[in-house]
């Protein structure tokens, strides 16, 4: 499988000189939806693990064990008791670790569902409604160098079924990974199981985090600092560098995006001009610091290395300013930086 590296994992904001940038004439923001966004991702060069087959005979053998008693050590969580396939607890009541960008150490959360194993007996199921045709990310994470792992589950009216694994008795790449994950593209709508096991390599009170769902994701940004700042007066934007690279997944692109002010000090300007430049181009917000929103920034990708620059547009104030991001953008789920695989 071909993974795109991440870039790095920390938020560097550096001060830099003043740089006087001429205003351009922007036009109006449209409406611009998650679905446009999306078709700037590249999912199609997401390479997607082909499923293992199932006979009637090896599904009802994996039926039958599901009647081994498997003891508590630790104390159950929420989900439990999930220990079978009759059991299985559903996947989206699993409450969602971290569902929204607000800071730089985010990203290893974000979107992710966690739950624990409480014996070495102890394997969790769940269960998920998938689409067929669409493509999937399934991932496993923070089962440090041990040999935990995740399954998907079909089966089908017929008795037969199918199941996509990151077993390391199956596939020796995810032995003593930190990490296992994989890309699929469902052939059946309806519901699908999810397995979590031990793999023989037990370690009391070990959380994982785990994630069966969409290959792209939305998400939203909630009041995520820019660690950094300016202070302005006069007709010049002063500038400092946010580097987002590592901070969100690699492959994103902006739905909408707003940079509101955090004035730290000194004068409070309500007539805040500011742009967000990155990759040549440079994007305003309103001329006359009327809105917050960073205009024709739509589908742009928002890990990159950015150049935050502001001024008072009526040349009145000494301020003390930093931005705060808030927005949504799309993305295309991956493993946490470090944790890629070579398949």
């Amino acid at each position: 499988m071909r993974m795109k590296r991440f870039l790095g994992v920390a938020l560097a904001c550096t001060m830099l000189l003043s740089v006087p940038i001429k205003a351009e004439e922007m036009t109006a923001v449209g409406n611009y939806t998650a679905e446009e966004s999306e078709n700037v991702l590249n999912i199609d060069s997401l390479d997607k693990q082909e499923p293992t087959y199932l006979d009637e005979g090896e599904v009802q053998e994996l039926l039958d064990e599901q009647d081994i008693p498997q003891p508590y050590v630790t104390t159950p969580d929420a989900c439990e008791p999930n220990d079978t396939i009759s059991t299985a607890y559903p996947y989206d009541r699993v409450p969602i670790t971290t569902p929204a960008l607000t800071s730089k150490t985010d990203l290893f959360w974000l979107g992710m569902r966690t739950a624990g194993l409480h014996s070495e007996e102890d394997e969790d199921w769940y269960y998920v409604n998938l689409t067929a045709g669409e493509t999937y990310f399934v991932d496993i994470r923070n089962v440090g160098l041990r040999n935990w792992y995740i399954e998907l589950y079909y089966f089908n009216a017929d008795g037969t079924g199918y199941y996509y694994t990151t077993d390391p008795e199956e596939n020796s790449v995810y032995e003593k990974k930190p990490e296992k994950y994989f890309y699929f593209e469902a052939e059946d709508t309806g519901r699908y199981y999810i397995k979590i096991n031990n793999g023989g390599d037990w370690a009391n009170k070990l959380n994982y985090y785990f994630y069966v769902g969409p290959a792209i994701q939305t998400f939203d940004i909630v009041n995520m600092p820019t660690y950094d700042g300016v202070q302005f007066l006069g007709n010049t934007y002063k500038t400092y560098v946010c580097n987002l690279k590592g901070i969100v997944p690699a492959e994103t692109a902006i739905v909408n995006l707003s940079l509101t002010d955090n004035i730290t000090s000194g004068d409070k300007c309500t007539e805040i001009e500011k742009y967000m430049m990155a990759g040549g181009k440079t994007y305003y917000n309103a001329s006359g610091g009327t809105s917050d929103v960073i205009r024709n920034i739509n589908g742009v990708s928002l890990g990159q290395v950015w150049m935050i620059g502001a001024r008072c547009a009526k040349n009145l104030h000494l301020t003390n300013w930093s931005g705060v991001l808030n927005g949504r953008f799309v993305c295309i789920m991956e493993p946490f930086p470090g944790n890629e695989l070579s398949f």
